[in-house]
């Protein structure tokens, strides 16, 4: 999706946060060299945004420059720091000139294609605003109870931390009233009453009509406040309130979800917060007729939800407007998930595994059955998919295939179906995604009609990173291709043949391999080092590996690493076969080099393997930095 507006110059450039460069720099610097420059012919610019609330690290502007950065957003002292870089050979002027010129070609592109001073459509842009909204909202579950059939003297109840608005909204068309659900206390050492409201598990806010106050709550169970102890004393409780409403509503809108201000860094879980799973329960308990609207950046496990609760929507913007339009019917729910909702923690990788392949972290990968597929979303309406064709099924690399699919709208109101394509490589040499999205197309059926959809699929966008070689390739394989309404529904599906590579023998003897040209992996993490060194692996945890699949190791008697270990003591790093705990072949034991950037070679034997096998490199406990992995 984002290459596709990259590459048909629908975007002026790309912005990447600070934290991007400054955190995960090896990453980005793979992002944009590998990815993002080959969408615009090497010429797409790349801002690097300062976060508000985050001062720069000390040579981060120098950094961003170096991994491919060619403008700077959000304040700081741009120029001196990258002039004093400059003088200090942390940056070349090569550098400089480089993104100097994309940002001046960028500038006089945009000058060619300005008519003139901008005339704001104010209303304009409100009508597009609410309609991207209301377009983002997603139905995750609907037993019939949506749209509300709105009647003389309907009462609705909402209740939740996000409901105020939206029963402001709701109020218009019938008779709504409103509790947040939440308690009323009063803080010891501080005057008035605060409404106290738990947005991530153990993070608060208490607001009052004049202040809010954050407040965090230690493992221990200590709460503070500005790093100070608080204290608070409930004066009224708020579920008793979200009860008693419940009870007297025809149908309650239940507005619960996350606070954007306490969103920083990683949750410890997909759990909703104790207090907000607490009130739906108990309104659930008080009037079956629950629409629960969740308002979240992120998904949540919603296990008890999805079974107790008649209608679910999500929405990732705060809109009130929107919401209120889809829950009267007044327009059809059409957004889809961006993402998997997964139905607890243990469906999810490790916190330190970032191998999307071995952790199963995406629905590309993924085996368990999620809560929520990726491409999932309702409407009011159901599909069913006819006479799927290929105009051909045997390609060259080359080539393109046109996919036709009739999609036939069984219900009685006009309604939009995102038509999603995936393919699956069926042989490979090495481990294929199980599912990748394609391509989609948002289309609207008549009631009782049908429409055939139409896709292009270019056998270029079959390749993948072969990592023996560091370059895109085409292999020679057969895949099947199919359309559905999510990644988990395969509506109806093909084969295709694709001529392209054959991939060559994987040998190893008398080769050097990069550190980070592995196939899987766990526990590593990409470290940022000087530009002679390259992309650095280190073990994020000891116990980690990365694993070379398919090799032949036959001929090879040693092994070595390139590496540095700033530790006072040698550390072993060993090669197993076949699995991470599988037999040892091997080990190096990598000594001190004083200096993290300072990188030595240390060689060990290696027993005979005389069979095409999966080879891992384990790393026993953390300390090495390794660049290289050679065979001989």
């Amino acid at each position: 999706m984002f290459r596709a507006v990259v590459e048909t110059g629908g975007a002026a450039g790309i912005v990447l946060s600070q934290l991007m460069m400054e955190d995960y720099p090896a990453l980005t610097a793979q992002l944009l060299q590998l990815v993002l420059r080959g969408w615009g012919d090497g010429e797409t610019t790349i801002w690097s945004e300062k976060l508000p609330d985050r001062p720069l690290s000390s040579g981060g502007q120098a950094l961003a420059l170096r991994l491919g950065a060619d403008g700077f957003m959000g304040g700081g002292r741009t120029v001196e720091a990258i002039s004093d870089a400059c003088q200090r050979g942390e940056v070349t002027e090569a550098m400089i000139t480089a993104a100097a010129r994309r940002m001046l070609m960028m500038r006089l592109q945009l000058l060619a294609i300005s008519a003139g001073p901008a005339h704001v459509d104010r209303k304009g842009h409100q009508d597009l605003v609410r309609r991207a909204a209301r377009e983002s909202i997603v139905l995750l579950r609907n037993d019939g109870l949506l749209p509300l059939l709105v009647g003389p003297g309907m009462r609705l109840a909402v209740i939740g931390p996000h409901g105020e608005g939206l029963a402001d909204e709701l109020s218009r068309r019938v008779t709504a009233q409103y509790v947040s659900g939440s308690d009323r206390v009063t803080v010891s050492g501080v005057d008035g009453e605060f409404e106290l409201t738990e947005w991530r598990h153990g993070r608060f806010t208490l607001t009052s009509e004049t202040r809010t106050i954050e407040a965090f709550a230690d493992p221990d169970g200590t709460v503070t406040a500005d790093g100070e102890p608080l204290e608070w004393q409930r004066v009224s409780h708020g579920i008793a309130d979200a009860v008693a409403l419940a009870r007297e509503a025809d149908v309650v809108v239940l507005a619960i979800g996350s606070n954007p201000a306490l969103d920083d860094g990683n949750r410890d879980t997909l759990e909703l917060p104790p207090q907000q799973h607490q009130l739906v329960r108990a309104v659930r308990a008080a009037n079956p007729n629950v629409v629960l609207v969740v308002r979240s950046a992120y998904p949540y496990a919603l296990r008890w939800e999805d079974t107790y609760l008649p209608a679910i929507l999500w929405s990732a913007h705060p809109a009130d407007e929107a919401t209120a339009d889809i829950l009267f019917g007044d327009h059809a729910p059409s957004g889809r998930l961006p993402q998997t909702w997964h139905r607890t923690d243990d469906d999810l990788p490790p916190t330190l595994d970032y191998d999307l392949i071995q952790g199963s972290g995406t629905y590309m990968y993924q085996e368990t059955e999620p809560l929520y597929p990726f491409g999932h979303g309702l409407t009011y309406t159901s599909f069913t998919y006819e006479d799927m064709d290929l105009s051909s099924r045997v390609i060259n690399s080359h080539e393109s295939v046109t996919v036709t699919v009739r999609v036939r709208n069984n219900g009685f109101r006009d309604c939009h179906e995102v038509v999603q394509l995936y393919t699956r490589q069926l042989n490979s040499q090495v481990r294929q995604p199980r599912k990748v999205l394609r391509d989609f197309r948002k289309v609207l059926i008549p009631a009782r009609g049908s429409r055939d959809v139409t896709f292009r699929l270019r056998a270029a966008d079959l390749c993948f990173w072969d990592v023996t070689r560091d370059k895109w390739v085409v292999e020679t394989a057969l895949h099947e291709v199919f359309v559905g309404s999510s990644s988990a529904k395969a509506a109806a599906s093909a084969v295709l043949d694709v001529h392209g590579k054959t991939l060559p023998p994987r040998i190893l003897a008398g080769t050097a391999r990069t550190a980070h040209s592995y196939d899987e992996s766990m526990g590593l993490a990409l470290v940022d080092i000087s530009s002679e060194a390259g992309l650095v692996v280190t073990a994020a945890k000891g116990g980690a590996w990365l694993g070379l699949l398919g090799y032949d190791p036959s001929g090879c008697r040693s092994w070595s690493l390139t590496a540095s270990n700033a530790g006072d003591d040698p550390v072993p790093v060993e090669l197993r076969c076949g699995a991470p705990d599988g037999r040892l072949l091997g080990t190096v034991l990598v000594p001190p080099t004083t200096d993290r950037r300072r990188y030595a070679v240390a060689t060990g034997s290696l027993m005979p393997v005389d069979e095409i096998s999966d080879l891992f490199v384990v790393f026993p406990e953390q300390g090495p930095w390794i660049t290289r992995i050679g065979f001989a």
